[in-house]
């Protein structure tokens, strides 16, 4: 497949360029593996994020789902016209869209399958540097799907799969797991990409749950998280009393040791149980708003 895609990229004069973060996955059984991960099918619509050459897109178009690829480099906009649009399957199935994904409207994509009686997923091998920010604009914008599964760096996906604490834990694996289940589903090894990254990469999954707090409760709740973050090395209780959420040293200290927990704890030794006990214990219903 690899010699296939040099192919395919020189007679269109495509270079990969480390701007966009573009590696391309051309092994066929993880690309059939990821599509069969996502459990999309004839009922769904998927955005997919990072379409590159189309090597992913053609496995999600095979599932019979309605697929909108999303491409920043407009340079594929004629190897895509050849490749798909000859496909008189692939034409019906798909669109493709060209522009910076985090500037997609995903609560629109959803809106449009809800309003269809579809199920709506988001799929891909998403650039590295964009992440984060992609996981929070879905996730913590609560855009509403019913699964989303990325092939993303290992590193991140270990952070953000730390929902019970450890050492790959942050404000965002918490915030995360507030809104989903997380499931690391297999790594991807750097030789299966063109060209080969310098990290290792994993496929990790998201599914929905109800959030344990209310919308008016969220942000304060958040805004705990974020101060014990803060500064990590320091003792969980001195990194929120510094942040002046209302909370005293003692205070956090207290609730701390009442919840089973040592006084001097630091926030990765809590997961988002520990941190929702912590939040209810304080009442920070009483904190103000940020």
């Amino acid at each position: 497949m690899e010699r296939t895609i040099r192919r395919l990229l020189r007679r269109h004069g495509i270079e990969l360029a480390k701007r966009f973060g573009q590696h391309l996955l051309v092994d066929l059984p993880s690309l059939e593996r990821i599509a069969a991960a996502s459990g999309v099918g004839p009922e769904w619509d998927v955005v997919e994020v990072g379409a590159g050459v189309g090597n992913l897109t053609a496995f999600l178009v095979r599932t019979g789902a309605r697929i909108t690829a999303i491409e920043l480099d407009e340079r594929f906009r004629p190897l895509h016209e050849e490749v798909f649009h000859r496909d008189r399957d692939a034409a019906k199935h798909l669109t493709c869209w060209y522009g910076d994904a985090l500037q997609f409207d995903y609560h629109a994509a959803a809106a449009r399958a809800a309003a269809e009686g579809r199920k709506f997923a988001v799929v891909g091998n998403i650039p590295y540097q964009i992440t984060s920010p992609l996981i929070a604009k879905i996730i913590l914008e609560q855009v509403p799907f019913d699964s989303m599964t990325l092939l993303i760096q290992r590193e991140v996906a270990e952070r953000l799969a730390a929902g019970q604490g450890g050492r790959h834990a942050g404000a965002i694996s918490v915030k995360v797991h507030f809104h989903c289940e997380v499931r690391l589903l297999f790594p991807v090894g750097r030789r299966l990409f063109l060209p080969p990254p310098k990290v290792e990469s994993q496929v990790i999954q998201f599914s929905p749950r109800t959030p344990p707090l209310s919308a008016s409760e969220r942000q304060r709740f958040f805004a705990l998280v974020e101060a014990a973050f803060a500064q990590r090395r320091k003792m969980l209780s001195n990194a929120v009393a510094a942040r002046g959420l209302g909370f005293s040293k003692e205070q956090i200290e207290s609730a701390l040791h009442d919840l089973g927990l040592p006084p001097g704890a630091r926030a990765e030794q809590l997961g988002l149980d520990e941190f929702l006990a912590l939040y209810r214990k304080l009442n920070p219903t009483n904190a103000p708003n940020d």
